[in-house]
């Protein structure tokens, strides 16, 4: 009987893999036990009907992923084949935040899967964890150098490293999403989107970030929940202890050009990518800062939008 826990089930990620999961065990004839742990009921995940219907099949618990008694009440009464941490983090957070939600929560999700003798775990980082080198067009490998470039990223260099040394752990596979996009995304692709949709509504050029060429590797959201449940039974049956790392990406090759020009096709409106001299100064701002310039600018005609169709309140931001 597979026996699977998701950390952070009842976001993009994990909302992902729990349809994954329940999809592999109604093709099986085996008995499977899902469990889901987050901070919010699925009924407030502004989830779709079909979608609360598969939770109502697993067995979900909410509550504080901070919280080490929480945690070690959602390991508690099973011992796990597979333990998927896939919890999500919002940008623009603070260094203090990340690394209670980010590194503290995974080192203790760790040392629970290694308490309760699980056979494989499976902590999803980010992309964003590398050294510029050389060649854009050169693909980042595994073993690249690390150089993050927010605050975010930067606790996940140091999750990976410390889950890594980690004694006693589970043989461990860190994967690393490139930008993901799909049902549920609110943070990655959508805001371009939004953007898209005001530039409509203003006639005005869609503004865009940094340069044409600038490579903008994709990968959709089901991908990676097939790669979190594969890699684990792949890892589990390696050697106690092992650990691998993999980079997430479609082959498309994406660019920011090709990205913008898509969405600016399907909206009916023409990118503006900024001068470098724009792109230079944003480089040297702090991810809160940026987040606040583009709010100014485009907030408030996301805002007037909502209300000409008569949206009170909307999940989504540019």
């Amino acid at each position: 009987m597979p026996s699977v826990l998701v950390v952070g089930s009842a976001n993009f990620y994990g909302r992902a893999v729990i349809q994954e999961l329940c999809a592999q065990r109604d093709l099986s004839s085996d008995t499977w036990m899902i469990r889901g742990v987050d901070k919010v009921l699925p009924e407030l995940a502004l989830f779709p009907l079909n979608v609360i219907k598969l939770f109502e099949s697993v067995d979900y618990r909410m509550g504080n992923l901070r919280s080490a008694e929480f945690l070690e009440q959602a390991f508690g009464d099973t011992q796990w084949d597979y333990v998927i941490n896939i919890a999500e983090y919002k940008f623009g957070q603070t260094a203090a935040v990340y690394e209670q939600d980010v590194r503290l929560m995974s080192l203790e999700v760790a040392r629970l899967a290694s308490k309760y003798k699980a056979k494989a775990l499976v902590h999803v980082s980010t992309a964003h964890v590398f050294k510029p080198h050389g060649s854009p067009n050169t693909p980042h490998a595994e073993d690249d150098a690390m150089e993050a470039s927010n605050e975010l990223a930067a606790t996940h260099v140091r999750t990976e490293q410390d889950l890594q040394m980690c004694k006693g752990r589970p043989p461990l596979v860190i994967l690393r999403p490139a930008l993901c996009y799909g049902p549920g995304d609110r943070q990655n692709v959508v805001p371009m989107l939004i953007s898209a949709q005001i530039s409509r509504a203003t006639n005005q050029p869609m503004p865009i970030l940094w340069d044409k060429d600038l490579r903008v590797s994709t990968v959709h959201v089901a991908d990676v929940a097939r790669a979190c449940i594969q890699s684990a039974k792949w890892i589990a049956t390696q050697n106690q202890e092992s650990f691998a790392v993999f980079n997430l990406a479609d082959p498309g090759d994406t660019t920011n050009a090709k990205l913008a020009n898509a969405v600016a096709q399907l909206f009916n409106v023409k990118p503006s990518f900024q001068n470098s001299a724009f792109n230079f100064i944003a480089k040297r701002l702090k991810t809160s800062e940026l987040t606040e310039e583009v709010n100014e600018s485009l907030l408030g005609p996301w805002m007037e939008l909502l209300t000409q169709h008569g949206i009170a309140n909307s999940p989504l931001s540019p």
